[in-house]
């Protein structure tokens, strides 16, 4: 795996929507949390989607757009906080650096 945000479209075939994982590498899913936007820099925020954690990244896959999500291992995380300033950002959120 590159390292640094990935676009990631790697989906299980029998619909249940579930990113694809490296379990040859022993990646497992952690924790699953629907209804979570995205906002990327200074770009508008994506429509809500699932955020994966496995034990190797951090997935997000768009509801809307069943071809769009990304992808950041951990070691690419070099920063990340809870934010709940609404001067900061409008709403709750997640700050992360990669």
């Amino acid at each position: 795996m590159g390292l640094g945000l990935l676009h990631f479209d790697g989906r299980v075939v029998d619909d249940d929507g579930l990113p694809l994982l490296e379990s040859d590498d022993g990646e497992e899913l952690m924790h699953v949390e629907p209804g979570v936007a995205i906002a990327l820099g200074s770009q508008p925020m994506e429509s809500p989607g699932t955020l994966y954690v496995t034990s190797r990244r951090v997935i997000w896959l768009s509801d809307a757009d069943k071809g769009k999500g990304y992808a950041v291992d951990f070691l690419s995380l070099s920063l990340h906080a809870v934010s709940r300033d609404p001067e900061t950002y409008p709403f709750p959120c997640i700050y992360t650096q990669v």
